[in-house]
Formats: structure tokens, sequence, C-alpha cells
């Protein structure tokens, strides 16, 4: 069966946020509708947390997809639809909340001129109950004419029936342990629920209604219509009407998909060779014509979407990402949308846009075009960048604007003493980030706010600040201090100002500030011997502990011997030692990733001593030799290949918590069928196995924490000798533009805590740039192209990458020394 991949068509932004791990798991959060007010195309409703919002798509990009947001008082459960009331002449939308539901109806006001249309959420109706809730159904029970009923599953397993906001009964139910799916059939009037013995069993809503206190008084217990045992899970359920007299229930296992009849009768049944997440059926035609069809989409763990007719298999094809819920909607300019939504939280709509080839010997037919067709989107495209490039213009005339009306003054404070210690007895130190604002005309200016970035170990007290009422003068105090035993990369905060003003124009203001060096450093004795060592060569001389203002003298005077200092890291006690020589600076270290952060708080402090007596024409370059040339390179290598390690070790753990997360699951469930059973089953083995897969699954998580703090600290080493690599280019090479193209290749500044996944963006840039810049033959290009079937991580890709970053690093070297610079270094550099 071909593969074939799904074309996007549209797709929000993420919804969760990005400090959010535990990824989107609600399937039932999302719905796909359509509303009287809207009838012109589906609307998809989506439940984040506590936010409710509606998209409704649209072809052209420049509008708006989302035509409301609001921010509800609990979290979101379930969202659905229906008619819960008399005079109901639209569909209304129902919300489960963890101990109530609401009602709301989504009201459409037309704008008049260029407002726009207002879209709001009117409460209808609101209820509370005592007990947790887990899951919602809506539908006309009792085969009701006027309006929906509602039905609220709580976690016992027990089903509360509701008419508005009235009680009308519940049904308790013994043998449910962990609730499952329940869905109502409304052509027969049954509901079909799922126990924790793997068992569905089928009652009519009179049944329900009957027994409901007969049961609770008697003990005796309700007969079902029909059952039928799995024996598996069952994961969700669907019920869709297919002809004028039955509807077919479809249920999606943990290994097959099972299609029945209303009245018990199974119509097929699928086993599938691959771990199913979540289905969607729908019907092609009406229910009631003898040619319609009943298709069922079924989305795989590893990211495919498989279509059914039957048993048969019609279209197999790739999603974007793992899906957890599937849909089909009608928008405008497409009609059957595919809704999925992802376990990041994002909804994606896409169409089936290839058609297979189910005749593999038929001639190729190739799609006739219009040139003036494409003459015409090409102007339309060039009229488009016009646009853009209008914009960018006046977005610089409003930043100056803001900037004669706004000025902003940023400074840091000495660091203090706390009663925090690190496990190596270093003291932390606390410094404060002081912003002051001096607002000229604050009636122009609407809100601003100010965002700090900063790279581990470093920390803010404050990562974000929101200020809507500016009052002339605003001063903001915010913590900076260094938290856990990470090797210290970037030693300055960059403070981001995102101004708007009162028309709703948005300005960006970047301001940044270099951290103390008391703050993250300690002076110490002199080490003797060091392997790493940069010199770098100055006009003047001066003494070592002038330039060092952030220590007073007394600080400095008993570690300063003969004219030379030695720093300590306080997260990892490595040690850094600068010597002055006649005119010339000598930086000291096992390691260049310890040189570089001193470094550049060298450079800082001075050029602001030079500054401060008022001392002009000084030049600080580096010595570049050879020998520097070379064993940066080789450093710079070794980084890299250290950097894919530490993520393969971590992928390892966790793929291997995955797979232990998916073991205690399935004992979970074993364990409750046979406590479900009558009489109870033997459970000692399957507690022992429990017992022994939660501690595993404990010692791995911990060691997954430790390898992510391993791969954040061999990012920062990455980062430390790649920007020491291109400040030693930007001194050396003439050609300004070529170096900026290998600065912009890497990419250092993009790999953060979160962000990681460097190898994977350098790889395709800097096969182009070996391609395109150095213009290598199409051999030596055939000799480095990735496997494309492969992991960028794996052994022969990795070696590929770190060839192509040498061959890089060598023709540049050579270019500007005119000789061989770097000897040799693909045999230092051992790939994994």
């Amino acid at each position: 069966m071909s593969i074939f991949k799904i074309k996007q068509w549209w797709s929000n932004k993420k919804l969760l946020d990005d400090n959010n791990n535990e990824g989107f798991q609600n399937a039932n959060s999302i719905k796909v509708e359509r509303f009287d007010c809207h009838s012109d195309s589906d609307t998809i409703i989506v439940g984040d947390g506590s936010i409710i919002r509606i998209y409704k798509p649209y072809v052209e990009q420049n509008a708006s997809n989302i035509i409301i947001e609001s921010q509800l008082n609990d979290i979101i459960l379930q969202v659905g639809t229906g008619k819960f009331t008399m005079d109901a002449h639209d569909r209304q939308i129902i919300v489960l909340h963890p101990k109530s539901f609401a009602v709301y109806c989504l009201d459409r006001k037309e704008g008049h001129i260029d407002l726009g249309d207002q879209n709001s959420l009117r409460s209808v109706i609101k209820h509370s109950f005592t007990r947790r809730a887990c899951s919602l159904i809506a539908g006309p029970f009792g085969s009701s004419k006027s309006r929906d009923y509602i039905c609220i599953q709580y976690l016992d397993g027990s089903l509360c029936f509701f008419d508005q906001d009235t009680f009308l009964f519940m049904c308790i139910y013994n043998d449910i342990i962990i609730p499952g799916p329940v869905c109502y059939v409304p052509s027969s009037d049954l509901f079909l629920i799922c126990k924790s013995t793997w068992i569905l069993e089928t009652y009519s809503y009179q049944q329900l209604g009957e027994f409901s206190e007969l049961s609770v008084k008697t003990g005796k217990k309700n007969i079902p219509q029909w059952t039928y045992n799995p024996g598996e899970e069952i994961l969700s359920l669907q019920v869709i009407r297919t002809s004028s007299n039955f509807s077919s229930i479809i249920a999606l296992g943990e290994r097959h998909l099972y299609c029945f009849q209303d009245n018990g009768l199974m119509k097929y049944m699928i086993r599938f060779d691959y771990v199913p997440t979540c289905f969607h059926a729908y019907l092609i035609g009406w229910y009631y014509e003898p040619n319609s069809r009943l298709l069922i989409m079924v989305a795989s763990e590893d990211s495919k979407l498989n279509v059914y007719e039957s048993s048969t298999l019609l279209w197999s094809c790739d999603l974007l990402d793992k899906a957890i819920s599937l849909s089909r909607c009608y928008v405008r300019n497409l009609s059957g949308g595919v809704v999925s939504l992802s376990v990041n939280g994002i909804v994606n709509i896409g169409y089936l846009g290839t058609e297979p080839d189910l005749n593999a010997s038929g001639a190729n037919m190739h799609e006739v075009v219009d040139p003036e067709q494409i003459q015409n989107e090409l102007k339309d495209v060039e009229e488009s960048l016009e646009m853009i490039l209008g914009s960018k213009e006046d977005a610089n005339e409003g930043s100056s604007t803001i900037e004669k009306i706004l000025h902003i003054k940023v400074d840091i404070g000495k660091p203090v003493n706390s009663n925090y210690k690190f496990s190596n007895d270093q003291e932390l130190n606390t410094s404060s980030v002081v912003t002051i604002l001096t607002c000229e005309e604050p009636n122009l200016i609407e809100s601003i706010q100010i965002t700090y970035n900063y790279h581990e170990p470093i920390v803010c007290t404050e990562n974000t600040i929101c200020l809507e009422n500016i009052n002339g003068t605003e001063i903001i105090e915010t913590g900076v201090y260094i938290d856990g035993d990470m090797d210290v990369y970037d030693t300055r905060v960059s403070i981001v100002f995102t101004v708007i003003d009162s028309t709703g124009k948005i300005s960006i203001i970047s301001k940044e500030v270099q951290l103390p060096v008391s703050l993250f450093c300690s002076p110490v004795d002199a080490v003797p011997k060091n392997n790493a060592i940069l010199s770098v060569i100055c006009n003047q001389s001066f003494d070592v502990a002038d330039i060092f203002s952030d220590f007073t003298k007394e600080e400095l005077n008993n570690y300063v011997t003969s004219n030379s200092i030695t720093f300590a890291y306080r997260t990892s006690n490595k040690t850094v030692t600068i010597k002055a020589v006649e005119k010339s600076y000598v930086f000291e270290a096992d390691d260049y990733c310890d040189i570089y952060p001193i470094f550049v708080c060298f450079l800082y402090h001075f050029n602001n001593h030079c500054i401060r007596h008022d001392i002009k024409d000084i030049q600080a370059n580096i010595e570049i030799t050879a020998d520097l040339n070379r064993n940066v390179t080789m450093r710079f290598l070794k980084c890299i290949e250290n950097h894919a390690k530490q993520r393969n070790l971590l992928k390892t753990y966790e793929n291997e918590l995955n797979i232990l997360q998916k073991q205690f699951t399935l004992v979970q469930k074993r364990l409750l069928v046979q406590y479900g059973s009558v009489p109870p089953g033997d459970c000692a083995s399957l507690e022992f196995l429990m017992r022994d897969t939660h501690e595993r699954i404990v010692n791995v998580a911990k060691q997954t924490l430790v390898h992510k703090n391993n791969v954040c600290s061999a990012g920062n080493s990455l980062c430390a000798v790649g920007h020491l690599v291109i400040y030693i280019l930007k001194q050396m090479a003439p050609d300004d533009f070529k170096v900026k193209l290998i600065e912009e290749m890497l990419s250092l500044d993009t790999i953060s805590k979160q962000f990681q996944e460097w190898e994977e963006s350098v790889f395709q840039a800097s096969s182009y740039f070996i391609k395109n810049v150095l213009k290598k033959s199409d051999k030596d290009n055939e000799k480095l192209a990735p496997v494309t079937d492969q992991d960028i991580l794996s052994n022969n890709n990795l070696k590929k990458f770190i060839k192509q970053i040498r061959i890089i690093l060598e023709r540049v070297f050579k270019d500007v020394t005119g000789k061989e610079a770097i000897t040799r270094i693909e045999e230092l550099v051992e790939v994994i």
C-alpha cells in the first residue's frame, strides 16, 4: 500500500504553554459544529485549560481564524453541542467542568463599516454537583422531539441525568472501577456502556430510569439488552446513522475495530498491525440512500492515517503530528476537510490532496497549467511583498517615535550574598536588574511588556512583566541569580520591551545588560597548570585588578600575584587564570569552554575602563596562531560529538520511560479486570509486576532528568566554543560576508534549555554552504550527503556532519592564511 502525505490547509497556533511538558491528552476537548449564525462553514470549538476558543478557518491569510476566545472559571473537561432549551433556534455549546456544567449560546452581531462582526458567548444554563465528573453525553433521550437531555458520567462510573439544570435520576454501577466510554444511539434510544471488566453492555433509556431507584432499594441488577466481550479495553465509541432502520456502532479497541448494528449484530471486525490512537466514522451520501458508504478514519501511534471501507483499507497517508482526535469539517472552498488534534495541542485541517495510482501500468496524467493564471499569481505575490515591505517601513517609523517619547535605562547592582549555598559550599549571590522607564507623554502608550531572556544556569526572578498604566516614570527591579551546577555560557541578560501605543501599533525595543563577574565567579589561589591558552594583545598595559571593577581591591589583594589572578566558577569550581604579560593578557584554563565567559567579561570591562579614564585608540585582539586554530576547532568538533552523544542517551531513557509507562498502564488494566471479576482472580503476580514497574519508572525518570541537565550543559559548552571560533574568524577573515554566513549557518543562539535540536537544523545549512559557497564537486557532495532513512544523530550522519563542519572551517582558515591551518583533525575526533 502506498503512503501519501496529507496536505495541510490550515493550522492554529500552539495551544499549550512551552513549559507544559505533559502534552495535550484530552480528546473530548474539541468539537466541530455548524451554527446558524455561521452557516457558511463549520466552526471548531477547542477547550484549552480554562480557555474556550472557537475557530472559523478562512482561505485568506490576512483574515483572523479565531472568532472568539473566552476565559472560563474552571478547567474544561469536554465540549459539546445540542439544543438544551425549549426556545433554542440554534445549537448551543455545553462545557463540562470537574464539578459543574454550563450551556452557552454563540451570538453574532454584524458590524458596521470597518468594525467587523462581533461574537460573544451568552450563558444560558449553569449547574453544579458534588461528585467529580468524567465525561458528558447529550442527546434526545427517550426519543424527545423538543430538546436534548444531559447525562454526566462521574469518576465512580455512575450516570446522572439532567433536563436543563433539573436532576432526573442516577444509575450506579458496582462493576465500574474506572469509567469508560459511553455513547447514545438516538435511533433506538439505547445507551452503550463500557465496563471495567472489558464488557460492552446496552441498556435502553427506559431501563435506566426504571432500575435507577429499584437497584438501590432491592439490590437487583439491571439486565442489559445485549452484551459483547471484546477481550480488550475499548478506547472510544461512535454512533452513526447508516440506514432508515438501523444505526452503526463503531468501537475502537487496543488492537481491533468493531462495527455493530444497534441490535447487537456484528457487521465486521478489523485487526490492526499497528497501535491505534483515535478514529472517526463518516458517511458519504445520505443514510436513506441505498448507495451510501460508511468510511472510517483511524490514526496510529506512528502518525499515520488509514481510511477503511468495511474491512478494506482504501487509503494510507502521513499526518503532521500524532493525533488524539479526528473529525471532518466543511469550510469555505474545502468540502470534507480532515480535522486532527495533536498531542501538542495543535489543530490541523488538511485534505487528501493526492490521488493514489491504483493502476501502476497506466500512463501518468499531468494537469494542464494556464500561463496567464501563473502570471496573475506571481503578480499577486509581488504586490503582497510590496505591502509587507511597506508595513516594515511604517513599523520602523513607529519605533523611532516610541523611542523619542520613552526613555529606557537599564542597570545592574552589585551582587549580595544570600543564605543559600551550593553543594560545593559556594555562596549564592543575587544581583538586581533595575529598569527605569521615563515617558514624556504617558497618554500615547497603552501598555508595555518587559521580557527577560537568559541562559541557564542564570535565572531571573521574573520572566515577564506587564505594565498597563504608565505614570511618567516607572522603576522595575528584578533579581538575577545562579541556579544549579551547569557550566556558565552567556553572561548577559537580554531585555525586550514590547510597547503598544494608543493606536494599537506594536514597537520592539531591546536592551542588554552584562552580569557582574562576582555573580558567577570568585577569586581563588592560582592553579599551577592549565591546558587551554588564549592570548589577547593590547597596545597598552593595565593592572588586572583595575579592569575587573566588580571586585574591590581589598577583595583581590590576597589573590593577585605577579599581576595575575585566578577566578573559579561558583557552580563547578572550574578555574580561569588571567596573566598580564607586558601588553598582552593570557587566559589559561583546562578547557576553552571555561575561557569564553571570562573572556567576554574581560572585553566588556576593558572597554569600560578605557571609557572611564578617557583612553582612546585602544585595541585588544586575540593572538592567532596555527596551534590556537587547530585546538579551538578540534574542541568545537568534540563538543558537537559530546552534545550528540548526550542527546542519544537522553533519547534512550525517554524511550524506555515511554515503554514502562505503557507497561504500567497495561498491568493496571489487567489488574482491574481481575479485581472486577466474580469471584476475584489471583492478583499477586500482577501486583508484584505493577510495583516493580513503578519502581523502574521512578528510577528511569530520575535518570532522564539527570541526562536532560547533561544535554543542556553540553549545549552550553558547544555554544561557548562555537562563539569563540566565530570571534577568531571575524578577526582573521577579510571576507565579512562569508563569516556572517558561517555565523548564521551555526545558529548558536538558537540553543536553549527547551530547544536542543541543533544538529538537525545546522546539517542542512552546512550542506548548502558546502555546495553553493565552497562549490564542492558533485562527487564530494554525494559523499557528504545525509542518509535519508536514518536519524541525524545516527553514527553515519553524525560522521558526515562533523566532517562538513571540519571542511568549512579548514577552507575558511586556509583562505585567510594561505596554507593548511588545520591538519588531521578528523583523526582526533572519535565519533560515537
